[in-house]
């Protein structure tokens, strides 16, 4: 049996060995996301987890389109519903598209991402946030 680790934020460790990965490379991040049944808002505002993760979803979308960075693509984003094979505990999966590792890292640490990143701390209870290639398994 895996240990699975439902954390907001990356290990140092985890954020070298994403740095390490070839430049230039598509990444795919697939997020497997946990909301907060209430969020957690400074100022005490009464929205469900899912709600202001929602509100994160759109300012990251619009950030995107302000800052003009290209090659970014929701692939997929939707409801876990039912789990066919094994278990788990999660509300939503999204997977996202990056031209390479370093445009993610840029994007998500950028003045830009630091203003809407509440949204996500007030409505993620954790996820899983796995880097995939394109390169075929089978």
């Amino acid at each position: 049996m895996v240990n699975v680790l439902n954390a907001t934020d990356p290990t140092p460790a985890q954020i070298e060995a994403f740095l390490d990965l070839p430049d230039g490379q598509p990444v795919f991040m697939v997020n497997l996301l946990k909301f907060k049944d209430k969020a957690e808002y400074k100022d005490g505002e009464a929205v469900s987890g899912k709600t202001a993760y929602g509100r994160y979803a759109k300012g990251f979308g619009d950030m995107l389109a302000e800052m003009s960075i290209e090659g970014v693509e929701t692939v997929y984003g939707g409801a876990a519903n039912v789990y066919l094979i094994g278990n788990g505990d999660w509300d939503a999966v999204a997977i996202v598209r990056y031209p390479d590792a370093k445009t993610m890292f840029d994007t998500v640490s950028s003045a830009a991402y630091r203003k809407i990143h509440h949204h996500r701390r007030a409505g993620l209870e954790g996820q899983l946030l796995i880097s995939c290639n394109n390169e075929g398994v089978f």
